[in-house]
């Protein structure tokens, strides 16, 4: 390419990355022109780094003034900021208690062996964390083996060693001037964070503290402890089924079409897996009613506790059960449906003093396509693929076809 040539095309990009286009054609080479399009590529990659983060900050704002759950603007932090800010785990931990202690609220990671679960709680005093409540700013741990071995009083830092974790970093989330709670993310290498990741989780937690100062988790702190329980018994009644305690058929259809609709705006897929228990009647009809409410029940608890952060359990009807995974990726689908599955058949259920041995079926139907993004649709294809799991056999998981479009 001419010198002229060249000098056109690195204009051309220049002018394209001030309309946010950072993909354009950049030439590089060894001489003075090229050197300058190798750092104009570099800026371009930095500035569309920039653009992705602003972008998913936006999106953070607007899932808060939408007014969703707490849970779905986390879901959407942890699935949307890997790319900008390093982390195999991410927590959410608040204070009760006068700040006396923090109880973890929130947690998801990429792998399965986690030693800290929702509802784990340490006292405050005599911990690390004193020092951040008192001073409103963040915390990083280079080496968490290395800090272990100074504090090895500390409960949570043991906890995040044994699940392979080296490096933290520890956002204060701050209402009225005063810390709430902490945004934590975990990384398993050593001297993971730099200051670019600061600013990036200052802003995060900025966010955040204006989502939870809304809600009940923080507000609760406050509120007669009376009244707070009267209200989410209410809350329980009108949402949650009566006997097995799960999402009734109208919560899980309005998590199903809320959803959808948080599937269109991010442009990614869900998943929708229908399950039903096998040979349920001839449980009833052998075992008696109350047995089959036991296994109801059991089920249930099965079901909630193999379901991960992001994946919501209802209770369909009768004996069947819907599994919502937002968003979802088709293996990790199928591998959610599996889950489910195994987590019922690897141990008879104790009813009444009886053991009984029970299975379900599945049927799982995804979509990532605006088209097919329906719940109707979806509701559909996941009940076709369930009648397929049970013709050939049952305790197994069938996943739908993603051009089937059965007719109601």
């Amino acid at each position: 390419m001419k010198k002229d040539d060249r000098i056109l095309a690195l204009r051309k990009a220049a002018e394209a990355m001030t309309r946010g286009d950072f993909t354009p054609d950049i030439p590089t080479g060894g001489d003075e022109i090229g050197h300058l399009g190798k750092s104009l590529k570099k800026l371009s990659s930095h500035l569309k780094k920039q653009s992705e983060r602003s972008q998913s900050l936006y999106k953070i704002m607007v899932e808060c003034n939408l007014n969703l759950h707490l849970i779905d603007v986390l879901n959407h932090i942890y699935e949307s900021f890997q790319g900008h800010l390093p982390y195999d785990r991410m927590s959410l931990a608040l204070l009760e208690n006068d700040g006396c202690k923090l109880k973890l609220h929130w947690s998801r990671a990429d792998y399965d062996s986690l030693e800290l679960n929702t509802g784990y709680s340490i006292p405050v005093s005599g911990s690390g964390l004193q020092a951040i409540i008192d001073t409103n700013e963040m915390l990083i741990i280079d080496d968490l083996s290395a800090h272990l071995e100074k504090h090895p009083e500390s409960s949570l830092t043991q906890a995040l060693v044994r699940e392979d974790i080296r490096s933290c970093l520890i956002c204060p989330l701050v209402a009225d001037g005063k810390t709430i709670g902490f945004i934590l993310f975990s990384s398993r290498k050593k001297n993971t964070y730099k200051k670019l990741h600061k600013d990036l989780s200052l802003q995060i937690a900025s966010q955040l503290s204006v989502i939870i100062e809304k809600t009940q988790l923080y507000r609760g702190v406050k509120l007669n402890k009376q009244l707070i329980a009267q209200k989410k018994s209410l809350q329980q009644r009108v949402t949650h089924d009566g006997l097995t305690g799960l999402f009734n058929r109208p919560a899980i259809f309005d998590i199903l079409h809320k959803q959808i609709q948080r599937a269109k705006r991010g442009g990614f897929g869900i998943a929708v897996i229908m399950i039903d228990i096998d040979h349920f009647k001839t449980i009833n009809d052998t075992c008696g009613h109350l047995a089959g409410d036991a296994v109801l029940c059991e089920i249930a608890n099965r079901l909630t506790q193999s379901a991960r952060s992001h994946e919501y359990i209802g209770r369909y009807g009768g004996e069947e059960f819907l599994a919502i995974i937002s968003p979802y990726d088709q293996d990790g689908a199928v591998k959610a449906a599996e889950r489910f599955r195994g987590a019922i058949a690897c141990q008879e259920i104790n009813a009444n003093q009886t053991l009984i041995p029970v299975t379900i079926s599945l049927g799982v139907a995804v979509s990532a396509e605006q088209e097919t993004l329906d719940a109707d649709l979806l509701l559909r294809r996941a009940d076709e693929a369930l009648y397929s799991a049970k013709h050939k056999g049952r305790n197994r998981v069938e996943l739908a076809s993603p051009h089937s479009s059965p007719e109601c």
